[in-house]
């Protein structure tokens, strides 16, 4: 069996203090003099590999699992790290059934002569994997054999999945991630998210069912606040695991776009809980880059928010400042947390919030837009909150310039 965890190598030319937890405990850092390796085993699973200076005013961290032994290089503090065995998987189809009825499948093997080509059958829920390597020709049909289904594809010598939904329905290919250590550190935020739920107790009458899409939310948050997101580092994973969990089971709601100006695309969204408007205002530029379609909404556009809530405590027992209740509104509550569906979410999930805004008939969007009305006599057309996902939950402040973060308290 081979040996699990990393090797660290320093590529720098200065000595540097190296740390790798050990079952996500945290272990005594290391000396490594430049152009020296030190090896840190075993290590089986998610650990926090943490790289600093002898004067301790400069670090770098990764979070990061590999499995096998892992050549990790440090190229200095102003470089990323470089993990020279990135493990990508034997190239091959995961065939995942999707159905539910037992299936029997048979794939060629024109790229691999090694192995016998032998039917497998695959019971509904569960996959099995080929290892292939280029096109190939995927045979499928039921346990009576009455019904049969076919495609030949190529997965370019990687690993990809397709998901068999029926014998009415095409199968859908998913290529192989560029990035495996992204697409790694995403899926354990989906897990992470996933467990969080499993062990809560509250549920939304209308969950989000979307995900997050890291793409548009580093957009918007370099945007609105000068700072990329690094998956790099796990404490910014659990934070896109706490998006997942809101954007897929928080409480799906209307939002209506009520300003658009040069500078500036400003947001109502709504939520019955506290019958009322909280504003979001988004950089003109960036919603440029991250609406469906990439294309500016006009004042009217509908969108779907998905909201969590806090609950009331003693230290904050009304709701925030830029939150006026309305007549029907809970008593639960002290603030809301709005997350613009069509602006963090994939454009491949517009099905899904078109399905969910659905749901609200036209009295409720004119709601939002009287809720508005009253918001500007209260407040004034330039209160309002960042839509940046890290800003949501901060009260409105008073929009003062073009220039970002552009608020005074």
């Amino acid at each position: 069996m081979p040996v699990e965890g990393f090797k660290i190598h320093n590529n720098s030319n200065e000595i540097i203090l190296c740390s790798v937890t050990l079952n996500t405990k945290t272990t005594p850092a290391l000396e490594i003099k430049p152009f020296e390796s030190r090896d840190y085993v075993p290590r089986t699973g998610w650990e926090d590999l943490v790289v600093t200076n002898k004067a301790k005013d400069r670090q770098m961290s990764l979070w990061v699992n590999r499995g096998a032994l892992s050549l990790i290089h440090f190229d200095g503090f102003d470089k990323p790290f470089r993990i020279y065995n990135d493990f990508r998987p034997e190239p091959g189809f995961v065939l995942m059934n999707l159905s539910s009825r037992t299936i029997v499948c048979f794939v060629s093997n024109n790229t691999n002569r090694s192995q016998q080509s032998l039917t497998v059958t695959i019971k509904p829920g569960t996959s099995s994997t080929f290892v292939r390597s280029g096109w190939e020709a995927i045979g499928i049909w039921s346990e009576d054999e009455k019904q049969r289904k076919g495609v030949f594809i190529d997965n370019k010598k990687t690993l990809i999945k397709v998901d068999f939904l029926g014998f009415d329905e095409e199968m859908v290919v998913h290529d192989a991630p560029e990035d495996f250590i992204l697409s790694e550190h995403v899926a354990e935020a989906n897990r992470i998210s996933d467990r969080s739920y499993a062990q809560g107790s509250s549920r939304a009458s209308l969950p989000g069912g979307l995900n997050a899409s890291i793409e548009k939310m580093d957009k918007l948050e370099l945007a609105c606040t000068g700072k990329k997101w690094s998956l790099a580092d796990h404490n910014q994973i659990y934070t896109l695991a706490l998006l997942i969990n809101h954007l897929n089971y928080g409480l799906a709601e209307p939002a209506l776009v009520v300003s658009v100006t040069p500078e500036w695309v400003k947001v109502a969204a709504f939520s019955d809980e506290f019958d009322s408007i909280v504003v979001l205002g988004f950089p003109a530029k960036v919603v440029d880059q991250v609406a469906p379609e990439r294309t500016r909404p006009t004042v009217g556009s509908r969108l779907l928010v998905v909201n969590q809530f806090d609950y009331k405590t003693a230290q904050q027992p009304e709701p925030v400042a830029d939150i006026t209740p309305g007549p029907n509104a809970r008593p639960n509550w002290t603030n809301m947390h709005p997350l613009v569906a069509q602006y963090v979410c994939d454009d491949s999930l517009a099905p899904k919030w078109e399905e969910r805004m659905s749901h609200f008939d036209d009295d409720k969007w004119r709601e939002i837009w009287e809720h508005w009305v009253l918001y500007k006599e209260k407040h004034g057309e330039n209160y309002f909150r960042l839509g940046a996902p890290s800003r949501i939950k901060a009260v409105a402040t008073s929009h003062v310039d073009g220039g970002l973060p552009a608020y005074v308290p």
